[in-house]
C-alpha cells in the first residue's frame, strides 16, 4: 500500500485530515486509492454469548433479539470493582434527547463517575449538530479519550489510523475475552469496525432493532373500525383513504412510508448483486414505482402536510395527527413514553408483495455507529477498554439497570419489577439514554417497560419477516467515493425525491437524476464496492 504521512494528517487542516491529495511523508496512513488495503479483512473478535437471564420468548432466528416482558426481579452485579484507574477520562458523544445537566449538578453522573472509578468529562452535543462539532473537534484535536465517530466523515479509515488506537491486538480473536461484555456483541457488529486491516473501534450495536418499518396506531384504527391486516400496496392505499380526515387534523401517514413500500415492491437494501453486477435500488423500475405511489399519496392528501418537507413525525404520531409512521423497533418505547392517551397501542403490519408473499424486509445496519479510543499506552488502552466493557454490560444486570435508569427512588421507581423513570430520571439520565450509550452499549433487547403487549407485537413481526429479510450487502465495506461524495450525491437524490413527491417534478425526471448520479460518482462507488467485495470474498 502507499502511505500518507501520519504527521501531516494529524497536524494539518480538516482538508488534510480528509486525506486530500498531495500529502507526502513517511509512515502509516493508507492512500485513498488503495481499495485492497482499505478493505483488508482481519480476524474478528471471538463471540461469546453472555450467560444472562433466559429470554421470555424463543429465539426463532439467529438475528432475533432477546425478548423480555419484564425486567428480572433480582438483577445480578456482574463486575468486580471499578474499571477506571482514577485518572480523568474525556470523551465526545451525541444525544437525540435534551442534553442532561452537567456532572456538578447531576447525581446520576456523579454516581456514574464513582462506579467507573475515573471522572468522565463528556462533551455532549445534539445529534443534529454532532457532525459539525465532530469536524471542529478533529481540527482542534479535542475529541477526548473516547469518542463516537461520525460515520459520514470523509476518509474515515485514514482518520481512524491517525487519530484512533489500533485495537486489533486487544480485541481480535480470543483476546477480546478479557472484555466479556464486548465479546457478547455480535460478529456482524464488529464488521463495521474494521478498516485498513485492523479493528479501529468498538460497535454501538443495535442489530435488527434499527430497521425502518411501518408503525400503526392500533388504538386509532380500532376506534375508526378500520382493519390494516397484512397489506399490499393497494390495501395500504385503501386504508390510508379510510383513516384520513383533514377536518379532524388526521392523516394516514406522518411521512412517506418508503420502508413498507420498498418491502412490497421487493426493492434491494440500497445495493444488490444481480447477474454478477452491483445495482442500486435507484436504478430499478420498482424504485420509480415507489416514487409514483408516494406522489399519489401526497397528491391525495394522505401524508401530513409537512411530512415531506419537515421531520416532526414522532409528535404527529404520538398525538394522533398521523395514524401511521415510519420508524424503528427501538423507537417503540419512546412512543409509549410520549403517548397522551391511556389507550395508546402500536401495531406493526407484515406487509405483502403483489404476489401475496411476505414483503422483502430491508434490515438496518447491525450498528448505530462506532466509537474509537485515542492512541495511548498499552496500559491506558486496556483501562479504557475496561471502561467501555463496563458500559456494555447486558440487559438483566445491575450495571445495565443503573446505566439505563439511574438510582432507585430518585431516578426510577418500580412497577412490579419494571423500572419507570421519574421526572429527575428523565432529565438526569437523559430519558434512559445517557450518551455513554454512544461510546459502548450492550445489544438491544426487545423490552418495553410496562408494555409487555408491545413485546409480542415486535416479536411476532420479527418472527414473520426475518426468514426473508436482507442486510445491506455493502455493510462493512469502504468506498472512498462514497466517503467523499456520498453525502452530496445522496442529498441531490433526496431533493429530487421530495420534488417528485410534492409535485414540483415529474416522475420522468428521475431518469436524468439517476444518470447524473451515476456520472457524478455512482458508477465509481459501484466499482469500488465491487472491488472490495472481491477482496473480502463476498459474492
Amino acid at each position: 500500500m502507499t502511505p500518507i504521512s501520519r504527521r501531516t494528517l494529524l497536524g494539518g487542516s480538516l482538508a488534510a485530515a480528509a486525506g486530500v491529495g498531495g500529502l507526502t511523508g513517511c509512515s502509516t496512513v493508507t492512500r485513498s486509492t488503495d481499495i485492497a488495503a482499505l478493505n483488508k479483512p482481519v480476524a474478528l473478535p471471538t463471540y461469546k454469548r453472555f450467560d444472562g437471564p433466559k429470554p421470555d420468548l424463543p429465539r426463532s432466528h439467529p438475528l432475533m433479539p432477546d425478548c423480555f416482558y419484564r425486567f428480572p426481579a433480582e438483577p445480578a452485579r456482574v463486575t468486580n470493582g471499578a474499571p477506571g484507574d482514577g485518572s480523568d477520562v474525556s470523551g465526545s458523544a451525541p444525544t437525540s434527547n435534551p442534553i442532561p445537566p452537567t456532572a456538578d449538578r447531576n447525581p446520576y453522573w456523579q454516581e456514574l463517575n464513582r462506579r467507573l472509578g475515573s471522572p468522565l468529562e463528556l462533551t455532549i452535543t445534539s445529534a443534529t449538530d454532532y457532525p459539525n462539532k465532530f469536524a471542529t473537534a478533529v481540527a482542534g484535536d479535542t475529541l477526548g479519550d473516547l469518542f463516537n465517530v461520525d460515520s459520514g466523515f470523509a476518509y474515515l479509515p485514514q482518520f481512524l489510523e491517525a487519530r484512533g488506537q489500533d485495537l486489533t491486538e486487544y480485541l481480535s480473536g480470543d483476546a477480546i475475552l478479557d472484555y466479556p461484555f464486548l465479546a457478547n456483541l455480535a460478529p456482524d457488529a464488529w464488521r463495521g469496525c474494521v478498516y485498513s486491516g485492523g479493528i479501529r473501534a468498538v460497535p454501538i450495536q443495535r442489530g435488527v432493532m434499527s430497521s425502518n418499518l411501518l408503525l400503526a396506531r392500533q388504538d386509532l384504527l380500532d376506534q375508526l373500525g378500520v382493519e390494516l391486516g397484512s397489506p399490499d400496496v393497494d390495501d395500504l392505499l385503501a386504508v390510508a383513504k379510510a383513516v384520513t380526515d383533514e377536518k379532524k387534523n388526521r392523516w394516514a401517514f406522518a411521512v412517506p412510508p418508503t420502508a413498507a413500500l420498498g418491502a412490497m415492491l421487493r426493492l434491494p437494501n440500497d445495493w444488490e448483486v444481480r447477474d454478477g453486477r452491483l445495482l442500486h435500488s435507484r436504478e430499478l423500475p420498482e424504485h420509480k414505482e415507489m416514487l409514483k405511489v408516494t406522489r399519489q399519496m401526497s397528491a391525495g392528501g394522505l401524508i401530513h402536510p409537512d411530512g415531506i418537507a419537515k421531520n416532526n413525525q414522532k409528535v404527529w404520531f404520538s398525538q394522533g395527527s398521523a395514524v401511521m409512521t415510519q420508524d424503528t423497533y427501538s423507537s417503540i418505547q419512546s412512543f409509549y413514553r410520549r403517548s397522551v392517551v391511556k389507550s395508546f397501542a402500536i401495531s406493526i403490519p407484515v406487509v405483502r408483495d403483489q404476489a401475496g408473499k411476505t414483503g422483502r424486509f430491508l434490515l438496518g445496519k447491525p450498528i448505530n455507529s462506532i466509537a474509537a479510543i485515542k492512541p495511548s499506552s498499552p496500559e491506558r488502552t486496556r483501562m479504557l477498554l475496561g471502561v467501555l466493557n463496563w458500559m456494555a454490560a447486558p440487559f438483566g444486570t445491575e450495571e445495565y439497570l443503573f446505566r439505563k435508569f439511574g438510582l432507585p427512588g430518585r431516578h426510577y421507581t418500580l412497577t412490579g419489577t419494571d423500572p419507570k423513570l421519574t421526572e429527575a430520571g428523565g432529565s438526569e439520565v437523559c430519558l434512559g439514554e445517557f450518551p455513554i450509550q454512544y461510546l459502548a452499549d450492550g445489544g438491544y433487547p426487545v423490552y418495553f417497560p410496562g408494555h409487555p403487549e408491545a413485546v409480542d407485537v415486535a416479536y411476532n413481526h420479527l418472527k414473520a419477516i426475518l426468514p426473508t429479510a436482507i442486510l445491506p450487502p455493502t455493510y462493512g465495506l469502504y468506498s472512498p467515493t462514497q466517503s467523499t461524495k456520498g453525502k452530496v450525491l445522496d442529498s441531490r437524490m433526496d431533493a429530487t425525491t421530495k420534488d417528485i413527491q410534492l409535485g414540483r417534478a415529474d416522475v420522468a425526471s428521475w431518469d436524468k437524476a439517476v444518470a447524473d448520479w451515476r456520472k457524478s460518482g455512482g458508477d465509481a462507488i459501484r466499482h469500488e464496492y465491487e472491488e472490495a467485495m472481491s477482496i473480502q470474498g463476498r459474492k
